[in-house]
């Protein structure tokens, strides 16, 4: 057995020692949810006010801040997935973060329910689809149809020659299809109960399963639990991608009329890894600069060099992701997909585009390759939230430039402070699911076996 190992049995954790230890974090994030929502209401009237804002910025910034947090949730379902299938010491460490971040599942669902509101309301909704009516478009389609056929036989009869122009889809009639078959609020709203209890399944499965493990009295049941894991592990990851998919489709991709990337979804799958992953190198970091016993002897600066290294991987990811979606979409030239970037690198998006390639790619990237970067606490944890501030700007890089904003340095107040409104209360209710539990896994069955072998 390692002496750090052996040293994590010298310290015996208590329930009033991790509240003592996390009551103060707790605290303040709950204040800054209340100040953040406080001023988004505050900063929104104002702009409304003086005519600057409306309802749907309203929507807009609030769907940007719920959809940062909520990725948490979703990427903590990867990780713990993939570390129940290949095993490894890094998962030990990010456990419990995990664990809490995959608790917060629920009170995720609550916030949600502003979401559904959105998608019901008609015309004033952010959701073109919401105020859509199916069969307006293919009935002046129908019309439009009848003339060219009369034309047609004019000129054919006049021995003119003509042929119709199909060059471009009917954008129009297939916006119909989208709401009658797939795109009604309804439906939606539907489709997203089922992947909060779908994904929700999963977690529990998880969940149980852990509890099994490092808790049983019996050695024996403890291992079949401990086994279980891969297979729930292995599920997890195939409803963490699916689930991904309709996520990324109906809540962000379908604000778009006539937009569609197959890596799309992937984009916004690596943007809620580095948001999950950043934030419990945060926790971790934390728990160690208080002194904590355990993350004191099993946290040393290799321990950071390595998950440091993984945050390194998820940022060149990232680029990779991003890169190959511009690529396919600027090769393929498409009427339909052109103007979700064309959109974006217009009006002054252009600059706000550049400051996140160099903020999401080259500024971590040139830092996360130094070892002693990785292994100084102080300036990694400088690093995980400075990823943190630049994938809540992807989100909102995904979302704002859809509408169009003639105030562009006023209304994006109302998205910072509805960022800070939702993250408080959420890092508020992840703290106080984190300090239910011991902060490691000592009773784990692996634990001293994935130390000793140090992999």
């Amino acid at each position: 057995m390692s002496d750090a190992a052996a040293n994590t049995t010298a310290f015996q954790e208590t329930p009033e020692y991790r509240h003592e230890l996390l009551s103060g974090p707790r605290t303040k994030a709950l204040l800054i949810g209340i100040a953040g929502f406080v001023a988004y209401g505050v900063i929104g009237g104002a702009l409304v006010s003086l005519g600057q804002a409306d309802v749907q910025q309203f929507m807009i910034a609030y769907l940007v801040g719920f959809l940062f947090w909520v990725s948490m949730s979703l990427g903590s379902l990867f990780f713990q997935s993939i570390h129940y299938v290949t095993g490894g010491r890094w998962g030990i460490l990010m456990r419990r973060p995990m664990e809490a971040h995959m608790r917060t599942w629920a009170f995720g669902f609550v916030l949600f329910l502003p979401v559904i509101g959105m998608m019901f309301a008609g015309k004033s909704s952010i959701y073109w689809w919401a105020g859509h009516h199916p069969g307006e478009h293919e009935h002046a389609a129908t019309e439009g149809k009848k003339e060219e056929e009369k034309a047609a036989h004019k000129e054919a009869a006049e021995g003119s020659w003509h042929r119709k122009n199909v060059t471009k889809p009917n954008l129009e009639i297939d916006e119909d299809r989208k709401v009658a078959e797939y795109l009604n609020p309804v439906f939606t709203a539907v489709r997203g109960v089922l992947y909060f209890l779908i994904v929700g399944g999963a977690m529990f499965w998880i969940l149980s399963n852990a509890m099994k493990a490092e808790n049983s009295p019996d050695e024996e049941a403890g291992r079949i639990a401990r086994n279980r894991q891969k297979y729930a592990g292995t599920v997890g990851i195939v409803i963490f991608a699916l689930m991904m998919a309709f996520i990324s489709t109906d809540w962000i991709m379908s604000l778009e009329k006539t937009f569609a990337s197959s890596m799309f979804p992937v984009i916004v799958f690596d943007n809620a890894a580095i948001i999950t992953y950043a934030s419990g190198m945060l926790t971790l970091l934390y728990l160690k600069e208080k002194k904590h016993p355990h993350f004191e002897n099993l946290f040393p600066p290799t321990e950071q060099i390595h998950l440091g290294s993984m945050l390194l991987a998820f940022t060149l990811a990232w680029t990779y992701f991003n890169f190959s979606q511009f690529m396919l979409i600027w090769i393929g030239n498409l009427p339909e997909e052109i103007p979700y970037y064309l959109r974006r690198t217009t009006n002054g998006w252009q600059y706000y585009a550049i400051i996140m390639t160099v903020f999401h790619f080259f500024v971590p990237f040139m830092l996360l390759l130094f070892r002693h970067v990785k292994s100084d606490p102080k300036v990694l944890r400088w690093v995980c939230i400075g990823l943190l501030i630049v994938c809540f700007t992807d989100v909102f890089w995904w979302i704002n430039p859809t509408f169009i904003h003639e105030n562009f340095s006023v209304y994006w107040l109302m998205d910072i402070a509805a960022w800070f409104g939702v993250g408080g209360v959420w890092i508020w209710y992840y703290l106080g699911q984190l300090a239910k539990r011991p902060l490691l896994p000592t009773r784990e069955l692996y634990i001293l076996e994935a130390y000793n072998h140090g992999h």
